[in-house]
């Protein structure tokens, strides 16, 4: 039986341009560390975007809604529930991120602090909220049962859902081609680019920087296409509509 350590990769110091030599790393660092960072951002989409959808619904339902819009439009009031849902996420990822590095600089190890990402996270988190929120008020403007609203709930999810599904296999190869490419899609750049950020690998930087221009485009997307499928759905009465007649609703003229 040989020991064998792990050890990282070389990197360049872009100030001096000399090598520097890797350090040991451990299944930890290079495992739990980046799905730590993605399950932080799930809770956090969790907490901000999922109660936008009953709580639309209720509003919607108990007639609340309609009292509402006779001070303002419905765009105002769809953002005032996006920001509500934005800031208690970000509070509470204040918390997350504070008490973790807390944590790792008393047991010592303020090595693991990966402080590079913390803008990253905090950049990525914004946006996936705003993004899930738009896309759970709009579903939730058009429901008026729980039941209906369940139905739609999972629709709402895919960009949390489809990361956790493939996150293994990012971490694994967070260079290879299907790595790259999947994080480029903008409703899943969020988790899988900070995903591949995390490992221990150098992620080209431009990739990094086309994701969250590729996010910050489609989230603007998204709130609008959502304000536009809020405006005819918090109003609209009877059988909640199919998923194919909500996504009509965007390309109204009317």
């Amino acid at each position: 039986w040989v020991p064998v350590n792990g050890m990282g990769l070389y990197s360049v110091d872009p100030a001096t341009g000399e090598y520097i030599e890797a350090r040991e790393s451990s299944e930890g660092e290079a495992i739990l560390a980046p799905m730590a960072m993605m399950m932080i951002m799930f809770i956090l989409s969790i907490l901000g975007a999922q109660p936008l959808l009953n709580s639309t619904m209720e509003e919607k339902s108990q007639k609340i809604s309609e009292v509402i819009l006779g001070s303002c439009s419905t765009f105002d009031f769809m953002m005032g529930k996006i920001l509500g849902g934005v800031g208690a996420s970000l509070s509470a990822a204040l918390v997350y991120v504070g008490g973790g590095v807390i944590a790792l600089r008393y047991m010592g190890r303020s090595d693991l602090i990966p402080l590079e990402l913390i803008p990253w996270f905090f950049a990525y988190a914004t946006l996936l909220i705003t993004m899930m929120g738009a896309i759970m008020a709009a579903l939730g403007s058009t429901c008026s049962t729980a039941k209906e609203a369940q139905s739609l709930a999972f629709p709402g999810m895919l960009p949390m859902v489809v990361p956790m599904m493939i996150w293994f296999m990012i971490v694994r190869e967070p260079l290879s081609s299907f790595s790259v490419i999947a994080s480029l899609i903008p409703p899943l750049t969020p988790m899988l680019m900070l995903l591949r950020q995390s490992t221990p690998y150098h992620i080209p930087a431009w990739q990094p920087w086309i994701g969250l221009i590729g996010v910050i485009l489609f989230t603007l997307f998204s709130v609008w296409a959502s304000a536009r499928i809020f405006r005819i759905g918090i109003l609209s009465s009877g059988k909640a509509p199919k998923l194919g007649t909500i996504i009509k609703w965007i390309f109204r003229n009317d």
